[in-house]
């Protein structure tokens, strides 16, 4: 006997079929919620961009077209934050947003001065025309991370972009052992810090009212198990 969760998923196909196939012959009438407009919630400067510029070039000969897909994801002026930022991907990230043409990227991060890498990184930056500048900050001190992100949107007067990359772990343990005082330090800066972080750029993106974008990046330890080298523990 077929188990019944693959008979559902047959039974499921065929009707999704059904439904393409009848929409395909015309038979198919869509409801009337499913009939209401919507409107645009907002329009690229660039306008018209996409398959609306070839369709706008079809109708108006004189149209030039020009490809805009580089200014479209082009950060030109924007102010972004990203924790972590003071080495590793935090920031090869925080280097990414500066050569998309952010104006400024505060990389924040734990050591009270930046490693030898940011300095150089930096004044690579500079070199290209944008800005990278440092602060030290624990992620895990809301008020601390919040008065920060304050400081940086009274200065730049925006907040666009916040990448909360910061992120440990700890030696490899037992799990059915780990010390609960590590397990609360990585979930402190792993999770807490995070909310944090984002919850700072947020604030500032609603005071400018710029709208803005928030990346909260994960480890692959997320979706990996990391086993412990004893073979006991294995």
């Amino acid at each position: 006997m077929t188990p019944l969760f693959i008979r559902f998923t047959l039974a499921s196909q065929r009707r999704i079929s059904s439904t393409y196939a009848q929409a395909y012959r015309g038979r198919f009438r869509p409801s009337p919620q499913s009939q209401r407009t919507f409107t645009r919630q907002s329009v690229s400067p660039l306008a018209p961009i996409g398959v609306d510029a070839a369709l706008e070039a079809s109708k108006d000969p004189s149209f030039q077209p020009k490809s805009k897909i580089f200014s479209e994801f082009a950060l030109t002026d924007r102010v972004g934050i990203v924790s972590g930022g003071n080495r590793g991907l935090g920031l090869e990230m925080a280097l990414a947003l500066c050569e998309a043409g952010a104006r400024a990227v505060y990389c924040l991060d734990l050591p009270d001065k930046p490693c030898d890498e940011w300095k150089k990184t930096e004044k690579f930056v500079t070199r290209i025309g944008s800005r990278m500048e440092y602060v030290s900050v624990d992620v895990r001190d809301q008020k601390e991370v919040w008065e920060i992100s304050a400081r940086i949107g009274e200065r730049e007067k925006r907040m666009d972009v916040c990448v909360a990359a910061a992120g440990i772990l700890k030696p490899h343990r037992d799990c059915l052992t780990y010390p609960a005082d590590e397990f609360e330090e990585v979930m402190d800066i792993n999770t807490n810090g995070v909310l944090y972080t984002a919850q700072g750029a947020g604030q500032q993106m609603r005071k400018f009212g710029n709208g803005g974008s928030i990346i909260l990046i994960a480890s692959m330890s997320g979706s990996i198990t990391n086993k412990v080298s004893s073979k006991k523990s294995m």
